[in-house]
């Protein structure tokens, strides 16, 4: 018949070994005494003899002779060598903590509206000085798929809906409109409907951008299919082509700043009303430097509430 395995005993179960006893044990060794390992651990000689007598019993063997002078027994140098692996572990973990609460002060953000989000970041900075930021940008079928990975903290883009998944405050409410150069003979009109622009050579954003998407289904629910004559990457490229005369775009109306080269003309029947938004892991705000950043910017558009899309009817 096979051996029946041997039942654990209770100190293997639990010896009671500490850290502290381990650190006072190997501050012994090294200083050849109790008094010596008292003043390099800055506690008083009795306090170490208590440290020690408690590993011993634990250990259940004697680890070093007191007197006539300082001498480890052989299981204390077997237990003087794993105690010193042991805590070269606990202080490698130690560091490894250490550095993680450093990351903690920096948070990743990533933008496809700088131009929202860069007054919202400096106003974030002077109230956190402490917490850095690393910035990246792109469109938000990107952003959203790096806030899914963890690759981004917090990102701020264009969504016409929250998704149901993540975390998202709305941080400003712009509107699609066309883009011309100031001297083009729509430039004045108050309005455009998408049957004015089936005439004219459209610069489009990349697939991807919330900028083409609503403008695509904008004109496919007028029954109007566009010229498109180019697409750029991102909203500056086409800005510089419509000011090259190379065509009209679509921005948002928020997007042109103080540039008098443009004119932005909004657009009728425009079938969802986007926002801005700041996107992140709910889980994320357990990281501090996230939590300080999404709560800046809650409180930065008037306390706006974060929109749960499961939360909603």
């Amino acid at each position: 018949m096979p051996a029946r395995p041997r039942e654990p005993s209770s100190l293997r179960l639990d010896r009671g070994v500490t850290l502290s006893g381990l650190r006072t044990f190997v501050a012994v060794v090294q200083a050849r005494g109790l008094s010596g390992a008292a003043r390099v651990l800055g506690v008083t000689q009795p306090s170490v003899s208590v440290q020690l007598a408690a590993l011993e019993r634990a250990c259940g063997v004697l680890l070093c002779h007191r007197k006539p002078e300082f001498a480890l027994t052989d299981a204390g140098a077997d237990v003087f060598v794993r105690a010193r692996l042991i805590l070269s572990r606990v202080d490698e973990f130690e560091s490894a903590l250490d550095h993680l609460q450093q990351a903690a002060g920096r948070v990743s953000v990533g933008l496809s509206t700088p131009h929202v989000a860069m007054p919202l970041l400096a106003g974030f900075r002077a109230a956190h000085p402490a917490i850095s930021l690393q910035v990246s940008m792109g469109n938000t079928t990107t952003l959203l798929e790096e806030v899914a990975r963890c690759r981004v903290d917090v990102a701020v883009m264009t969504l016409r809906e929250p998704p149901p998944n993540l975390l998202c405050v709305k941080v400003a409410s712009p509107r699609l409109a066309v883009c011309l150069r100031a001297d083009h003979p729509l430039a004045r009109r108050r309005t455009l409907r998408p049957a004015d622009l089936a005439a004219l050579e459209i610069i489009a954003r990349e697939p991807g951008s919330q900028t083409r998407a609503l403008f695509d289904e904008t004109l496919a629910r007028a029954g109007v299919k566009p010229r498109v004559v180019m697409e750029v990457g991102n909203r500056e490229a086409l800005r510089e082509a419509v000011a090259a005369g190379l065509g009209v775009g679509m921005l948002f109306d928020n997007e042109n700043g103080e540039d008098r080269r443009f004119a932005l003309v909004p657009l009728q029947g425009v079938p969802h009303a986007p926002g801005v938004y700041a996107v992140a892991l709910s889980e994320s705000l357990g990281i501090p430097g996230v939590q300080a950043l999404v709560e800046h910017l809650r409180a930065g558009v008037g306390g706006a509430r974060a929109v749960r899309a499961s939360a909603r009817s």
